[in-house]
């Protein structure tokens, strides 16, 4: 299975625009491209969006790297979002 149909799989993924590059055992590699539909105001990535990215990927590398039959999930995740100076 290519990597677009990977997260072809996830309808939530391919809703925030999560692109999958590439998906092995030893290396997952994703972005997320800026859309209007992922931001808080003023442009800006929404923080929930930003999680949900790392989630992502993070669970694809913990999936690629299962044996067969297993499965996983997310029961902790953590981000610090610290502010930052207005622009001017």
């Amino acid at each position: 299975m290519d990597a677009n149909e990977i997260i072809a799989l996830i309808p939530f993924a391919a809703g925030l625009g999560i692109q999958l590059d590439e998906a092995t055992a030893a290396r997952v590699v994703g972005r997320m491209s800026w859309s209007e539909q992922v931001c808080t105001t003023g442009g800006i990535v929404h923080g929930g969006a930003l999680m949900a990215f790392a989630d992502t990927i993070g669970a694809l590398c913990a999936a690629v790297n299962l044996p067969p039959g297993a499965g996983t999930a997310t029961i902790e995740s953590k981000t610090n979002f610290l502010p930052s100076r207005t622009r001017r």
